[in-house]
């Protein structure tokens, strides 16, 4: 005997899941054009600690690091409004990602045939031009391709392979550097940039979107390249927006101008202790491995401690590693480890920092207004990144660097401040 016949809603039910599982294993991999970005970031990553170094190479001192750094900045931040500008006007995104890859790589070799400081500014700015039209273009591809619930995780995804392949590339530069020297790493370097560009056009998906900012910096997952790449973020040029956030974003403004007068000169000195690239590269890796770590961990707090609270600890806790290599400098045998402990710490407490402001704007704007606020703080941290930069030489060769250190620390006190009276409970 044979049993009763399945109702109609029952075969449509079973159709539809038929359909949806052949749908679901002709959809194309979200995460694969990911693999793209693996070699241009170890490049980016490998080439980090060593344009200091070669601009000290080529005659260079503390105030000439500073304004390699700053010009660099700069260069960023109009690289941004430049890529970001034509883009809208020719509705196009793959073509500007390959343009970013194969301008990151020549210029990248071309910093092995650097013979001076002005040829070294020159290049890191075409460097850093280039770069800027790589940064907030997966964001919108990401968030034009895959589903509302699916976003957080997919840039969150995508800056984990970012991320790590940064360190990656500090790895090969480890070994590049004692094997070849600064000039031929850079080229090597270079090179290994190229790769992403056959990968891109294989895998990137042309996506014709509008660049809308209230998709750029707003989710949890993504996190704003550190340091020097920072100003890549302005893809507009956006007014001054307060909006309550007057506080939020004096201190920011105070953070990077610290945070600049710190990092500029690290590497300046471990050069003056005598030490070069291959602690650099030691230490580089432990601040963006251990950052790289701390992102989604961070994170998954921030709904306990408040946003608030979370950029107050990474900000003192930032002070304090900042005073430990002021303090380190007064010393010989200890000042190795010391600057090692201070350099870990403050790549530890970037993900407090970075992805607590981003959440504090997300969830405290209205939503019709969060992409402009998030454009007027990335204006705000550009300016102070580039105020250090340029402060930061000339502290250390008119004052010294224990001068530099202690201001960097104090002004990161300085920008606990403003902040001291935000609310805790709301992240």
């Amino acid at each position: 005997m044979t049993g009763p016949k399945p109702s109609k809603k029952r075969k449509r039910e079973a159709l539809k899941k038929l359909e949806k599982k052949g749908q679901m294993r002709h959809r194309p991999n979200p995460e694969r054009w990911f693999l793209s970005f693996v070699p241009f970031k170890a490049s980016a990553g490998g080439a980090a600690p060593l344009i200091p170094l070669l601009t000290m190479d080529v005659g260079g001192g503390p105030k000439e690091v500073g304004i390699v750094n700053a010009v660099g900045s700069i260069a960023s931040m109009i690289g941004g409004l430049f890529w970001g500008k034509l883009s809208d006007r020719l509705n196009r995104r793959k073509v500007f990602l390959i343009a970013g890859f194969l301008g990151t790589a020549l210029s990248s070799m071309l910093f092995a045939l650097a013979k001076s400081v002005s040829e070294v500014v020159a290049i890191n700015a075409i460097y850093t031009f280039f770069i800027a039209s790589t940064v907030p273009i997966p964001v919108l591809i990401i968030t034009k391709m895959a589903r509302l619930e699916d976003w957080d995780y997919l840039i969150g995804r995508f800056n984990e392979v970012g991320g790590w392949a940064w360190v990656a590339g500090m790895v090969i530069g480890l070994f590049l550097v004692n094997a070849v020297g600064i000039r031929g790493t850079f080229a090597v370097l270079g090179l290994i940039c190229l790769l992403s560009v056959p990968m891109g056009m294989k895998t990137i998906r042309e996506v014709p979107i509008h660049i809308n900012r209230k998709v750029l910096g707003v989710y949890a997952g993504y996190v704003v390249e550190k340091f020097r790449f920072l100003p890549n973020m302005i893809t507009h040029l956006p007014r001054l927006t307060l909006e309550g956030f007057g506080r939020l974003y004096t201190s920011t403004f105070i953070f990077w101008v610290g945070a600049m007068l710190y990092f500029t000169q690290f590497p300046v000195l471990l050069r003056a202790r005598g030490f070069g690239s291959t602690e650099l590269y030691i230490m580089s890796i432990a601040n963006s491995s251990i950052s790289a770590f701390m992102y989604t961990r961070v994170g998954k707090k921030l709904r306990a401690s408040g946003g608030y609270s979370a950029l107050r600890r990474g900000l003192f806790l930032r002070a304090v590693s900042f005073a430990l290599l002021a303090g380190a400098t007064e010393t010989s045998s200890a000042f190795l480890p010391l600057a090692f402990i201070s350099y870990f710490l403050a790549g530890y407490t970037w993900a407090f920092i970075s992805i607590s402001t981003t959440s504090i704007i997300s969830h405290r704007a209205k939503a019709e207004r969060r992409g402009a606020l998030i454009g007027a703080y990335n204006m705000v941290s550009s300016v102070g990144a580039i105020l250090g930069n340029f402060l930061s030489g000339f502290i250390v060769e008119l004052f010294g660097f224990t001068v530099d250190l202690t201001a960097a620390s104090a002004l990161l006190v300085l920008a606990i401040l403003p902040i001291l009276r935000e609310e805790r409970a709301t992240p």
